[in-house]
């Protein structure tokens, strides 16, 4: 049935009176869906601020353990380096003291070593000046009745020069005023020096040797071979 048949039928105003009240229903259903579309998305986007929030603090949260992890690890660390650090002063003094207390045995109870005259220590620290060292010895007689010893040390510095083996006498290369390279003690002496090195000159070893007299009769000769490597180490 067409709508002029309809409009015939039930008349003008009763046929769009009808048309409007289903324009008005459709609108009415309409708003219904939207609003409860609406509900829903504005449910939807509740459960979504809420599970934000949720994830915000349990972010905060583990962030505020991790930081507290760190710190916890940094002191860790911290106490693991201060006890190495201590733990390496404390042998490094054990060495020192024993050290020492070797030498003074050696001096004031010399029936604890072998008889003789003996370079105890030799140490080289480098100083400001360029190629320029200090040279210290320390010398020990090991007997049970110690009398005056003395002589002359002999002491060479060899190496390379230029890719090439060179030896120079220790005296050519000490600084002015070059101080005797001579002993007389009934104990210990200590004989101190500076050397200034060419340069391009690599030193290896040091050759020291002497001969021993007391009473200035000849007692024997003594000789050692010490490298520059201990020798600076001793002097670290």
């Amino acid at each position: 049935m067409k709508l002029a048949e309809y409009k015939h039928k039930y008349g003008f105003v009763q046929f769009y009176a009808f048309v409007i009240g289903i324009l008005l229903l459709a609108f009415y259903l309409g708003y219904v869906f939207a609003d409860r579309s609406n509900s829903g998305l504005g449910q939807d986007v509740k459960v979504m601020r809420q599970s934000v929030e949720n994830l915000t603090r349990e972010n905060q949260s583990l962030n505020s353990q991790i930081n507290t992890m760190k710190i916890a690890l940094d002191v860790a660390r911290l106490t693991q380096q201060e006890s190495q650090t201590a733990l390496q002063d404390a042998a490094s003094r054990e060495i020192a003291l024993k050290q020492e207390l070797a030498f003074f045995q050696r001096v004031m109870a010399p029936e604890l070593t072998q008889d003789g005259f003996v370079v105890e220590r030799l140490a080289v620290t480098a100083t400001q000046s360029t190629n320029n060292y200090a040279v210290s010895m320390v010398l020990l007689q090991h007997e049970n009745i110690k009398d005056i010893i003395k002589g002359d040390l002999d002491i060479e510095i060899s190496g390379s020069l230029d890719g090439k083996p060179k030896t120079y006498a220790l005296s050519e290369l000490q600084d002015e005023p070059k101080t005797p390279l001579k002993f007389g003690f009934k104990y210990f002496q200590v004989i101190e020096t500076t050397i200034t090195l060419p340069a391009n000159f690599i030193p290896e070893k040091f050759e020291l040797e002497t001969d021993v007299y007391k009473y200035n009769r000849r007692r024997g000769s003594y000789n050692t071979s010490i490298t520059w490597v201990e020798a600076f180490s001793e002097a670290e």
